[in-house]
């Protein structure tokens, strides 16, 4: 019989510790929930227009990147442009226009009259 060192099994035992504690994007044990995108918002302190202006953080707390992020966003009303770099407005939903890697937020900023709600409607985690 062969011997394992324990140092091995422990690794082992913490790897899938960790892969089971994980969720996932679309519900399955894993990989990621949809709550682990995380989307924050704040005045910057600026006036665009006679209107504030907000900046919004969209982070990802999973260890696996999520692609195919989108938020309920209704159209997102601004007067000043959109980077569509970071995000692109689409009808009622804004998409994160890149994957987003735990501890790589994805910020950018509006400006309206009242801030936004940001729901988080689906995404895909990649492990």
């Amino acid at each position: 019989m062969t011997c394992i060192p324990k140092t091995v099994v422990l690794f082992f035992l913490a790897a899938m510790m960790n892969h089971a504690l994980n969720g996932n994007a679309q519900g399955q044990q894993g990989a990621c929930k949809l709550s682990d995108i995380m989307v924050n918002q704040e005045k910057t302190g600026k006036v665009v227009q006679d209107q504030p202006e907000y900046r919004v953080t969209i982070e990802n707390l999973c260890t696996w990147p999520q692609h195919d992020v989108q938020l309920y966003c209704d159209r997102l009303p601004s007067v000043e442009p959109i980077d569509s770099r970071k995000i692109k407005v689409e009808d009622e939903l804004c998409k994160v226009a890149s994957a987003l890697f735990k501890g790589s937020p994805v910020t950018f900023t509006y400006a309206w009259k009242t801030p936004q709600n940001f729901t988080v409607v689906s995404a895909t985690a990649s492990c």
